[in-house]
């Protein structure tokens, strides 16, 4: 039980296709499909070599209330202006196992959580935040 490998990583942007441009040229990502969303409508997901998307990406218009809210309450609230560098960085995915064990751990050390179901992926998810305001998105398949 526990984490078995990190699956991806997100980044929240207001420059989409700039993001897009430098993983797809510089690293050789590719821009590929995200289940249950249409392309680019609110992102995109990149895929490596072996076809797993290990970069997501959401992006944001900061003069778009609605989808800014809808962002905050998905991923949790964050200052447009605190979105740079490492910042931009939103979540770090792991996958893992024991999903019962780890909500348990987390009742037992006080830790808070938030559950997601995903169920274009068959997924169960479990958000926790590090001492570091670090969020870590926990992905049971």
């Amino acid at each position: 039980m526990g984490i078995r490998r990190l699956e991806h990583f997100n980044i929240r942007t207001e420059r989409l296709e700039a993001t897009l441009d430098f993983y797809t040229r510089v690293l050789l990502l590719r821009d590929g499909p995200r289940p249950g969303n249409p392309p680019r409508a609110t992102g995109a997901w990149l895929y490596d070599a072996d076809d797993v998307p290990v970069v997501h990406v959401t992006a944001f218009d900061r003069n778009d209330a609605q989808r800014l809210a809808w962002i905050n309450d998905y991923l949790g609230p964050r200052d447009p202006d605190s979105l740079q560098g490492s910042g931009a960085i939103d979540h770090v995915a792991l996958l893992a196992e024991g999903y019962e064990d780890t909500i348990a751990r987390c009742q037992a050390l006080g830790v808070p959580y938030r559950e997601r179901l995903v169920a274009a992926l068959d997924l169960r998810q479990i958000f926790v935040t590090d001492p570091n305001g670090i969020s870590i998105e926990l992905n049971y398949r």
